[in-house]
């Protein structure tokens, strides 16, 4: 039985429709990521499970029970639906300590004492903050708010757990370290996480699932793999991928029973694709593509324009035929030794995109079924 299942779910502000008919299924135990940018229709999703917000229209079920539905009109208040909440701002009482922050549901629950204390006590040894119990909001960072917060759900012990972009606040490295504390408290406690973000590292390196929003609806639902390496159309392409990808146009032609793609910067066969011909474009990612100092058969000249070293990788921009590309070069450099270079890449890795519908024609035959969701 699926934890979290929407159904034909829909939301209008007035006149403007926010949210298309949704339909989306969750499992049992799943991180599960909303990732889009801003106005994508992720966060009114959230809310929507959350009970924050009220469908317009179709049917909510949370753990096997109803907990939405326009056509019985029934809709089970926030409070009721048994979920953990981490907002974007924390949402700590400031008059209250952390540990009445922590413990405030438990004890309107009527929780017996012994069991709240011992609650209090995991949560706080979880997060790190033991010895800060009696410390208002202010007076702590943001890095100390945001642990208390999550302290708050370890404690709840709920079954489902919603997240609204819970480290945006926070500087890098305390980022990276909260990813790891979000994913491993999911898994401890079990539990079935949804996750919203606009951060594509976030959702590749904490979910099982990833859904891709974009104008209210889902472009595609798999995981980070599949989001990744077989991206259903040209948005999830290239709204994956930092640096992103790298776009040339193209023409798919039959010849002697291959499909031929070629075009400037690209000319390879790909005979897993469905397609009868025309337009097409294709992406390649940084790191497939290759620098030669020397040409190369298949390789194209460019010009190297700006080497941007980030530690353990380097961004290289090159110029190719007026068109600007990016490589992304596993080592340190601050500089590259000469100006004019050859660039190829392994046709195995290239993704070919109808240029009409962006729809993604190349299925490798080693991918996985995509998680199909509308």
């Amino acid at each position: 039985m699926s934890e979290v299942s929407l159904n034909g779910i829909t939301k209008y502000y007035g006149g403007y429709l926010a949210l298309p008919e949704m339909n989306l299924t969750i499992e049992k135990g799943q991180f599960v990521t909303l990732l889009g940018p801003s106005g994508c229709g992720k966060t009114t999703t959230l809310r929507i499970i959350a009970g924050l917000e009220t469908p317009s229209s179709g049917d909510l079920h949370l753990s096997g029970r109803c907990v939405f539905s326009d056509t019985t009109h029934k809709n089970i208040p926030p409070e009721k639906r048994g979920l953990g909440f981490i907002f974007q701002s924390y949402a700590l009482w400031p008059n209250m300590t952390v540990e009445r922050n922590i413990t405030l549901a438990l004890r309107q629950a009527k929780m017996p004492k012994p069991e709240i204390a011992e609650r209090l006590k995991q949560a706080l040894h979880k997060v790190q903050l033991e010895g800060l119990h009696d410390r208002y909001p202010s007076e702590l960072s943001g890095g100390q708010q945001q642990r208390v917060a999550v302290a708050r759900l370890i404690a709840a012990r709920n079954g489902i757990l919603l997240m609204d972009e819970p480290l945006s606040n926070l500087d890098a490295v305390l980022r990276t370290e909260m990813r790891a504390e979000l994913k491993r408290l999911s898994r401890e406690l079990k539990a079935t996480t949804v996750y919203v973000t606009h951060d594509q590292v976030e959702a590749l390196t904490m979910s099982d699932l990833i859904v891709v929003m974009n104008n209210g609806r889902i472009q595609q639902a798999g995981t980070p793999y599949e989001i990744y390496h077989h991206p259903a159309n040209l948005f999830v392409a290239e709204f994956i991928g930092d640096p992103k990808v790298n776009l040339f146009d193209a023409t798919a032609t039959w010849r002697d029973g291959m499909l031929r793609i070629s075009g400037e910067g690209v000319d390879f066969q790909a005979a897993d694709c469905e397609y009868t011909g025309g337009a097409v474009r294709v992406a390649v990612r940084p790191e497939h593509l290759r620098i030669q100092t020397s040409p190369r058969e298949g390789g194209i000249e460019a010009r190297i324009d700006v080497v941007q070293p980030t530690g353990s990788q380097t961004i290289v921009s090159l110029d190719l035929a007026g068109q600007r590309v990016t490589a992304l070069v596993a080592q340190f450099r601050e500089s590259w030794r000469q100006d004019r270079v050859w660039l190829d890449f392994d046709p195995a890795h290239a993704m070919v995109f109808d240029a009409s519908s962006q729809e993604n024609i190349r299925r490798p035959m080693d991918a996985q079924n995509s998680i199909a969701a509308e």
